[in-house]
């Protein structure tokens, strides 16, 4: 019984050192919304999607976050100007990235350049129509992205900041989905969010 106590207590020791050293070490989460207007070449309406970022102070300049996102749009591509053909899909996106971020100064209102990279899941579903036929397809594709960018903090209170960011995204998409010949995506995101640290 008196073993099993002190277990505990060194057990319960344990996770309360580990939230000291959290809170000491400036680490904070940050989940965000997401706006997304793909490349053209994507023959894509505007996307939407989300992500969370687990982040570190470093020290006045510096912020690194592992961050992961969501993201989806619909697609839509006209044929030979025929009513009855028609080409309509959607894309699933799903990625992560390790952001850098350079703080210009650390206030109330804190300004800062991110890059970022990292790899991106492209599920792409189409549905064509042509002749009267459909057919139907479901190709899944990876490929590497690099985002750079800006964006600001605001404070609201001592545990709650706003955040927003802009970014550049280039993505190593393949031209074809599934093949392994590669294109470039250029992709504007805007990101709105909070940050919430471990203090």
């Amino acid at each position: 019984m008196f073993l099993n106590k002190l277990q505990a207590g060194i057990f319960f020791g344990l996770i309360m050192n580990s939230v000291a050293a959290i809170a000491d070490n400036d680490f904070y989460i940050a989940p965000f919304g997401s706006y997304l207007h793909s490349d053209s070449q994507a023959k894509a309406h505007e996307g939407f999607g989300g992500g969370i970022a687990f982040g570190k102070e470093i020290n006045t300049f510096f912020n690194v976050e592992a961050r992961g996102f969501w993201q989806g749009y619909d697609n839509d591509y006209s044929c030979c100007n025929k009513a009855d053909v028609s080409l309509k899909g959607d894309s699933q996106l799903m990625g992560g990235t390790l952001d850098l971020q350079y703080f210009l100064s650390r206030d109330t209102f804190s300004p800062y350049i991110v890059t970022a990279i990292g790899a991106m899941n492209t599920r792409y579903k189409m549905q064509a129509n042509i002749l009267g036929e459909t057919a139907n397809y479901d190709k899944n594709a990876t490929s590497f992205i690099f985002e750079t960018g800006i964006g600001s903090t605001y404070k609201v209170i001592d545990y709650l900041s706003l955040r927003g960011d802009i970014r550049y995204r280039l993505n190593t998409f393949p031209s074809s989905v599934g093949s392994n010949n590669e294109s470039i995506f250029n992709d504007m995101t805007v990101n709105l969010g909070i940050i919430v640290p471990f203090k």
